[in-house]
């Protein structure tokens, strides 16, 4: 199943601060994009049915969109087998599969049989889960080796069970401790593991990303493609091509794309308190009790930040943000916000677009003409709040 196709629910800011560039299946859910996952799941239900399910799916698949914010579960594609032609799936209101042309009444789904991806908080809280749901996925889409079949050098020790770390042949390992005692560890094509890092499970790490010399990663950790990460990580997700190449203490967080953190950004995940944590809600557009007790950074697409920045708990940072200055930065951040502390003004969106084209060209990328005209709706957006605040 190569292409799947999807729409985009109209409550997306839910999942602020990540952009629209992440909608249409292309949001990493634990070492895939969703898109991805929606392939695998559809191509490992009907290699296990008969002729009969594996053409309702094909159908179904071919006449109709998923929600971009419906992560499949091993019952999800034989919801949508289950479903007559014509026939949506609903989910406590929401449409999760619809049809091109509706003609039967929607099929409503169980709680249980669903995940759905309800706040950015999601990317971090079900990382363990969506680790160990993927195992033979990752495995076997990435051509893992487990040790017993690839040569580790050895200065690189295993501790834990042997058979819980999978490392791609093409992958360097330098006197570093991989310890999978709390879950597996998946190491992608590519990847440089540099000298006295210390990785624990579960963990994913993508293709071409740098672990530099002396970090520490803890479980539940999902590190996404080209990625340069160093200090200490813990319960984190890097949805790729994002830096945080030096000390520093980054916990329970996302950061998008093409973020830079400077040498030294640290970030609080609790409270003097322990109490919950209230982050800023773009739905509300106020601060909201996230439930939570333990929550960092939350980081949109192309937003940097200088040396020794420090986030409090629960920050939330925009797209295409630059920040520095001493003390702690505000809890929100809106878009295109350029400055520190009290002093901030309206990123230039051309200035941007420079900065951003040098920035990918280092990974081998450059922007799409679809992801400019996202960013560029993202910052007249922008320009409108900062003209209301200034009004």
């Amino acid at each position: 199943m190569k292409h799947v196709p999807f729409f985009t629910h109209s409550g997306w800011s839910e999942l602020y601060p990540i952009g629209k560039n992440h909608q249409k299946g292309k949001l990493l859910i634990g070492a895939f994009e969703l898109s991805e996952l929606w392939a695998w799941a559809a191509y490992e239900y009907i290699t296990e049915k008969e002729q009969r399910e594996q053409e309702k799916v094909h159908f179904a698949l071919q006449n109709g969109s998923l929600n971009d914010r419906w992560v499949p579960t091993k019952a999800s594609t034989g919801l949508i087998a289950a479903l007559e032609p014509g026939q949506n799936l609903k989910w406590n209101g929401l449409t999760l599969f619809r049809w091109t042309t509706e003609t039967e009444a929607p099929r409503e789904a169980k709680s249980e049989e669903i995940c759905y991806l309800q706040s950015p908080m999601d990317l971090f809280r079900k990382s363990k889960e969506w680790i160990l749901n993927q195992s033979s996925t990752i495995i076997h889409a990435w051509g893992l080796n487990n040790p017993n079949q690839v040569a580790l050098e050895n200065h690189a020790l295993i501790i834990g069970d042997q058979q819980s770390i999978w490392v791609h042949p093409t992958s360097k390992l330098i006197a570093c401790t991989l310890n999978s005692t709390d879950g597996p560890i998946f190491i992608g094509p590519d990847v440089e593991i540099q000298e006295g890092s210390h990785l624990r499970g579960p963990l994913v790490i993508g293709e071409k990303t740098v672990v530099k010399m002396s970090t520490r990663i803890y479980g539940s950790s999902a590190i996404g493609p080209q990625c340069r990460v160093g200090g200490e990580i813990s319960n984190c997700t890097f949805l790729g091509y994002s830096n945080k190449g030096h000390d520093g203490f980054l916990g329970q967080s996302v950061i998008g794309h093409w973020c830079n953190l400077g040498a030294d950004t640290n970030s609080s995940n609790l409270k003097s308190n322990y109490g919950p944590v209230r982050i800023w809600s773009e739905t509300e557009q106020e601060f909201v009790d996230s439930t939570l007790q333990f929550c960092g950074l939350l980081m949109g697409d192309h937003s940097k930040c200088g040396i020794n920045t420090m986030f409090t708990t629960g920050t939330v940072v925009g797209t295409g943000c630059n920040i520095y200055g001493a003390g702690f930065q505000p809890k929100h951040i809106p878009d295109f916000a350029w400055g520190g502390g009290n002093e901030w003004q309206l990123h230039d969106f051309n200035r941007f677009l420079e900065t951003a084209q040098r920035v990918m060209e280092r990974r081998g990328k450059s922007l799409e003409a679809t992801e400019t005209a996202s960013l560029k709706e993202q910052h007249s957006s922008a320009h409108l709040r900062f003209d209301a605040r200034d009004a």
